[in-house]
């Protein structure tokens, strides 16, 4: 079996500089956790206007973007990211891999049994960032969740390339 090289679109610095921390809307001096709030109607697939006022920027539609894509990232990355209590981080590894070890606020959703996971995962805010690993290497599991993930309406994720190899190598030279 040849393998096909997977060529991810690298995800910039930029992305990550201003997280803020969007775990909890504070309302009537109650804090509601994000994903048990109702789910936004979707007003983006709306058509747009074609007349565009000067100095409006122009904007585009989720169609006119293209289909969502899982985006690379590296160690600094998620080390960024990771300070943003709202993003979600999954080991696509089995279950004995993951407890022998795994990043820290990680939950195990082993790539091989998705479908077990899609009753939870449906009804979850489509927007949140959702960081994908596995061990790293030539390891497939993390692409394998990640398209599941946008089958499901994900938007944005991420696969940590490095996956668990990487995030233990960093992690020891401190």
């Amino acid at each position: 079996m040849i393998r096909e090289e997977r060529v991810l679109e690298t995800a910039s610095d930029d992305e990550f500089e201003q997280l803020v921390d969007t775990s909890t809307v504070v309302t009537a001096q109650q804090q509601i956790p994000v994903d048990t709030l109702p789910v936004k109607k979707d007003t983006s697939k709306q058509p747009l206007l074609m007349q565009q006022k000067v100095g409006e920027t122009s904007k585009t539609t989720i169609e006119e973007q293209g289909p969502v894509k899982a985006k690379a990232i590296n160690y600094s990355q998620v080390k960024k990211l990771m300070v943003d209590p709202s993003v979600m981080i999954l080991d696509a590894r089995n279950e004995h891999e993951f407890s022998e070890g795994h990043l820290p606020n990680s939950r195990n959703i082993f790539a091989l049994e998705f479908e077990q996971y899609i009753p939870e995962l449906i009804g979850m805010n489509k927007d949140i960032r959702i960081i994908v690993y596995c061990g790293g290497g030539q390891c497939e599991l993390s692409h394998e969740l990640s398209n599941n993930l946008i089958g499901l309406g994900f938007k944005k994720i991420y696969i940590y390339l490095g996956g668990w190899e990487d995030w233990k190598k960093n992690g020891m030279r401190k």
